[in-house]
């Protein structure tokens, strides 16, 4: 059985629409993209205030557990920034990665060079010519493996480098091609 009205004045509103739904007058292709992100932009801004306003009312337990969630977003974000470096580990051509002694890191070190293949392959046949006159021959350097060029072991053609002088340039030639290593007393890719 229908509801009788208690009032005869009251009548019931529809929420349906009287007619179609206008169209919306086409602009330009730019407008209505600028019109519908900043619709999305406030639409977003209004559901922050909203939880924002939501959160002001929560209870201090909810409050802290959301401290405690935030704190450890945080940190878990910080960590991930300072383990992941910049930049990968530079290398000169043919995957020779160089230390220069002395540096910056190690003023008072005594000359040295150190060479590591980061390459997948095998250095082979390879010569290391330092200061344009002082060489050094290795066989072979595995992938992975390093090679330290001191004063003692690079000869000239009047014997051994001198103990004190430092290495302002350095390559290096192999059965694959060659590679300069120091330049201007900096190791190349630095």
């Amino acid at each position: 059985m229908p509801r009788v009205p208690t009032n005869p004045n009251m009548r019931a509103l529809s929420a349906a629409r009287a007619g179609p739904a206008g169209k919306k007058a086409e602009g330009q292709v730019g407008q209505r993209i600028a019109s519908e992100a900043s619709n999305q932009f406030l639409n977003g801004l209004s559901m922050l205030k909203e939880m924002f306003q939501d959160f002001r009312s929560s209870d201090r337990f909810f409050k802290a557990k959301a401290g405690i969630i935030g704190g450890w977003a945080f940190i878990s974000l910080v960590s991930i920034v300072i383990a992941c470096p910049g930049q990968g580990v530079k290398t000169a051509d043919l995957g020779a990665r160089v230390i220069v002694l002395p540096n910056a890191d190690r003023p008072k070190a005594s000359p040295a060079l150190l060479v590591s293949n980061t390459d997948d392959d095998p250095w082979e046949n390879v010569i290391f010519t330092v200061n344009g006159k002082y060489k050094a021959i290795v066989d072979k350097v595995a992938p992975g493996g390093d090679v330290t060029l001191t004063p003692k072991n690079l000869l000239g053609p009047t014997g051994p480098m001198p103990g004190d002088e430092r290495f302002v340039s350095a390559e290096m030639k192999t059965n694959d091609g060659k590679a300069e290593l120091v330049k201007n007393g900096q190791a190349v890719g630095e």
